[in-house]
């Protein structure tokens, strides 16, 4: 039994590893450029004294410590004032992509899905013609991960604004770029279904729920959620007839009414009229005619 345990246990921690790091000299604004870890070292308990900025680890074994926590909060502030209703976007969308960046930096089996390389100076996003030094990462996921995560996502201004944006790889790829000012990490996306890669479970846009894996929402809108759209434009058909305002209704079927009797009794008065006057027409024709036939025959 003992031997058992130390088994799993072993098992557990070589199993459990971090490929990454980052330390910070004023947290959160002034980072260093994080940094590989090689060999990868097994997750770990951390004390954070900032706000836990993952709820989803609480009080678990991460492979984030205390400055990168604090770094990101400030990080996670910004997605919210990017992609959430501040902004007219999507709560969940936001919630969504804060998800993601926890498993990104905290999960304890970071190493499976996480590859940290170099150190290397690479274009500013911000001003191109500048460079600036960051990590290269490589960052595996599921297909359906991307996917999930772009459809709660591509309603929202800032996406729709975007060309780069519009495919749920575009959409990774341009953070993964966009972020290298910020994180100092220069994140490729792979996307893969191997058992290595992530996989997470995003909630749809259209979920209606306060909070959304321990962060605060507020419900999309059809304007930021497409799957809301189908929702906010069904009309029910009404199930009884109660509230309907029949007096009203059966005056103006009464006038209907009246009005086609009217129409149908003018256009009989009129073509009576009409007949009449040929008819006197007909006989008037005919005395003519018969007129001048006498008056020839004297002759």
């Amino acid at each position: 039994m003992v031997i058992m345990l130390w088994i799993f246990l072993n098992f557990a921690q070589v199993y459990s590893m971090c490929s990454m790091t980052q330390h910070c000299s004023q947290p959160p604004y002034q980072c260093d450029v994080p940094q590989a870890v090689s060999p990868p070292i097994p997750s770990f308990h951390e004390n954070f004294t900032a706000p836990y900025a993952c709820p989803t680890f609480l009080d678990q074994e991460v492979c984030c410590n205390d400055d990168q926590n604090s770094a990101m909060n400030y990080k996670f502030f910004l997605i919210g004032e990017t992609f959430g209703h501040s902004v007219g976007g999507c709560d969940i969308c936001a919630a969504n992509i804060k998800l993601m960046w926890c498993h990104f930096t905290c999960n304890p089996l970071q190493s499976q899905f996480v590859s940290a390389g170099e150190q290397k100076y690479v274009p500013n996003p911000v001003s191109p013609e500048q460079k600036v030094l960051a990590l290269l990462v490589n960052f595996t996921v599921t297909n359906s991960l991307a996917c999930e995560i772009y459809q709660s996502c591509q309603k929202c201004p800032y996406v729709t604004q975007v060309s780069a944006m519009q495919s749920p790889q575009g959409f990774l790829e341009f953070q993964g770029y966009e972020g290298i000012p910020i994180g100092l990490a220069w994140v490729t996306f792979f996307l893969s279904d191997e058992p290595t890669s992530l996989d997470l479970q995003f909630l749809p846009c259209n979920t209606n729920v306060t909070t959304a894996y321990g962060y605060p929402v507020q419900p999309c809108t059809c304007n930021t959620c497409l799957s809301q759209c189908a929702a906010s434009y069904y009309v029910a058909a009404p199930t009884t007839l109660e509230g309907l305002a029949w007096p009203v209704i059966g005056v103006a079927y009464l006038v209907i009414f009246v009005f086609s009797l009217i129409v149908l009794f003018s256009k009989r008065v009129w073509k009576c009229h009409q007949d009449k006057k040929k008819l006197e027409k007909t006989h008037y024709n005919s005395h003519e005619s018969n007129g001048v036939s006498s008056h020839l025959s004297s002759y």
